[in-house]
């Protein structure tokens, strides 16, 4: 059976249900006050986990984002130059490219732009191309055009690698010579 109890306190009225069973010392409906602290401390730590769990999503995926916009840069840059390079091939066949079995690497800036086609530090170069042509062994009359495009990387690991880094672009074809 529950019975009501009336307690007056200095500003105000508060009415609450008790139980006869009730063990909280002096009897005070207000002496469970310490878990409203506790419960507060919880609250405020899953708080801050999630905040810790959500903002390491967005570094992710800021570093997901940077990733695919020099990877969508790369791609561009790279079919660019090799449409350029078969256009050069058709026209003037293998003659028109001194050198060609050499690879050609250049620096681009952030707009794609050619800053200049020796390495070294540069200023503003965002991107280096690398590109070549060649004849694939045993065939005739074909040339095979090979453009890599990546983010300039201070460590080198320049050149036309087995695969791409993971934010630049590899394309190549192969163009009939006549």
């Amino acid at each position: 059976m529950l019975a009501l109890a009336l307690v007056v306190s200095d500003a105000y009225l508060t009415v609450s249900r008790r139980s006869p069973h009730d063990s909280s010392p002096g009897g005070h409906p207000g002496s469970h006050s310490g878990l409203a602290l506790v419960e507060v401390v919880i609250a405020v730590g899953l708080l801050v986990t999630l905040t810790a769990g959500v903002a390491q999503l967005y570094a992710l995926s800021a570093g997901a984002l940077l990733q695919a916009r020099h990877r969508t840069s790369a791609v561009i840059l790279a079919i660019g130059k090799l449409e350029e390079l078969r256009a050069v091939v058709r026209s003037e066949g293998t003659a028109g490219l001194a050198g060609f079995a050499a690879p050609h690497t250049e620096r681009l800036d952030p707009q794609g732009q050619l800053l200049d086609s020796r390495l070294g530090a540069m200023p503003g170069a965002r991107y280096d191309r690398v590109w070549l042509i060649d004849r694939p062994a045993g065939v005739r009359d074909v040339v095979r055009i090979q453009v890599q495009v990546a983010p300039v990387r201070p460590s080198g690991g320049r050149g036309l690698g087995a695969a791409a880094p993971p934010d630049g672009a590899r394309v190549a074809t192969l163009v009939w010579t006549p």
